[in-house]
């Protein structure tokens, strides 16, 4: 590793309500008695170059690893800092965090006396540390001993869960609202707190946090699975009816919540849906089987991304300078993507030699090719040229070619018109990045096996390198 070119306070932050100076490269707080030894080993910053660092730090008032108190749940995640997934100990009064199943295996017999049982003796939750090595010690955002936090207390009042639905609200700030975002992005203000806090106000976005939630925990434990999906209906049913209703009658009041919302519609339709290996996941039929022979539709995920900044235009500003105008970047990416560089653009010269010379592809239908494969050329530019950091987030990923795509190309894709499928075929490598997400693992290669059973086999060697990333 080549000597660190960043000033202190770059390479170092310093949380004054924990007192810990965190470097943000290795990312984890630095004891105070080894900070010099830090700079020289892991950033080979010698001699008199430690001078203006060990300066600044000089300034701060640090603890000792032994004397730093966890953070409170609301503090969580401290920035700068990991987020990994790790266990909590469900026994009373205990609490014991770890990171890994064997360790939590270990503990129960050691510390309880008894084999735990994953099903019921331990907890799936997020983890931080502040240090490494000896003074590794794990927090959490809901450990044992803490009250809940402030908006599972005021969900709590508003909505008065049962006892079932209480888990699965816990489980919500535990560990689902993670799993909306990449690792990357920095979104964990925006569904720990934003949305939650619109949630009081406006019952739909409650019920599409439980539905997304109480699948996400059919997800996590399959023997009982059937319980959390019914109670995920149940919730979605309600949110639905009530969304239509908001969305018909937008509002400076509702604007937020219809926003929020529509992240949550889409992490839904695609969890409830896992089981079915020949969803087509951007178009639909009435019947809900393999393609056939029907027109194809928009989902209804798809079509509120298409055309919820229409349906909100009235109060747009509302959205942009309101609380979820992070969320909103997904209906603005248009703009951004359509300024990449002619240079940058993956696939698009490809894509221009499959246009047939024969006359088989009319005019119409060879315009709509090259508008949406110049579309598709530019997301590809835009996803891998981003700083994932900043606003790429799963539902821009998702829509980034899907919402600027013409009526023309839409139609196109109904009638499974062999340019429109090779496209899609394409797509496919861009939503490979969500791959990893629990309610899209899979999602890309079964809709391009979707695509292949549909796209005449002349065509096959046309999208060999989609399937070469995808499958």
């Amino acid at each position: 590793m080549a000597a660190t070119t960043l000033p202190p306070t770059e390479l170092f932050h310093y949380s004054p309500s924990h007192q810990v100076l965190i470097c943000t490269v290795c990312r984890y707080a630095v004891q105070p008695t080894a900070i010099a030894r830090h700079l020289k080993d892991l950033h080979h910053v010698y001699r008199a170059a430690r001078r203006p660092y060990m300066a600044y730090t000089s300034t701060l008032e640090l603890r000792d690893p032994e004397l730093v108190e966890p953070p409170s749940p609301e503090q969580f995640p401290v920035a700068h800092l990991p987020v990994e997934r790790g266990w909590r100990c469900s026994a009373p009064g205990c609490g014991y965090l770890c990171a890994s199943t064997k360790r939590m295996e270990n503990h129960w017999p050691a510390k309880h006396g008894r084999k735990g049982l994953a099903s019921d003796d331990w907890t799936s939750v997020l983890l931080q540390t502040f240090f490494r090595g000896n003074m590794l010690q794990y927090f959490t955002n809901h450990p044992a001993g803490y009250p809940l936090n402030d908006h599972v207390r005021s969900l709590t009042k508003v909505y008065q869960p049962d006892q079932v639905d209480q888990r699965i609200l816990t489980h919500y700030f535990a560990s689902t609202f993670e799993s909306f975002m990449l690792k990357e992005d920095n979104m964990a203000e925006i569904w720990l707190h934003v949305v939650p806090g619109i949630a009081q106000q406006h019952p739909f976005v409650f019920h599409g946090i439980m539905a997304c939630t109480a699948l996400h925990m059919a997800h996590l434990q399959p023997d009982r699975a059937a319980e959390y999906t019914v109670r995920a209906l149940s919730h979605q049913d309600v949110a639905i009816s009530q969304f239509r209703y908001a969305i018909d009658h937008p509002s400076r009041q509702n604007a937020n919540a219809l926003v929020a919302f529509g992240y949550l519609l889409t992490v839904y339709s695609f969890a409830a849906d896992l089981s079915n290996d020949e969803n087509p996941l951007f178009i639909v039929d009435d019947s809900n089987s393999e393609w056939g022979d029907k027109p194809l539709a928009l989902p209804q995920w798809l079509y509120f991304v298409r055309a919820g900044c229409v349906m909100l235009c009235d109060v747009w500003d509302a959205v942009e300078t309101g609380p979820t105008k992070v969320l909103a970047y997904a209906w603005e990416v248009d703009v951004h993507v359509s300024e990449v560089g002619d240079s940058k653009m993956p696939f698009l010269d490809y894509f221009m030699t499959l246009i047939p010379t024969d006359g088989s592809w009319s005019t119409q239908s060879i315009d709509a090719y090259r508008t949406a494969a110049t579309m598709l050329a530019e997301s590809f530019a835009f996803v891998n040229g981003h700083d994932t950091k900043q606003n790429l987030t799963t539902w821009v990923i998702m829509s980034v070619w899907p919402m600027r795509l013409q009526d023309e190309f839409i139609a196109l894709l109904s009638e499974r018109h062999a340019g429109a499928l090779i496209l899609m075929a394409y797509y496919c490598v861009i939503l490979k990045r969500l791959d990893g997400l629990w309610y899209f693992q899979g999602r890309p290669a079964k809709l391009l096996g979707s695509i292949l059973r549909v796209l005449d086999r002349k065509w096959h060697p046309s999208v060999q390198e989609a399937i070469d990333h995808v499958m």
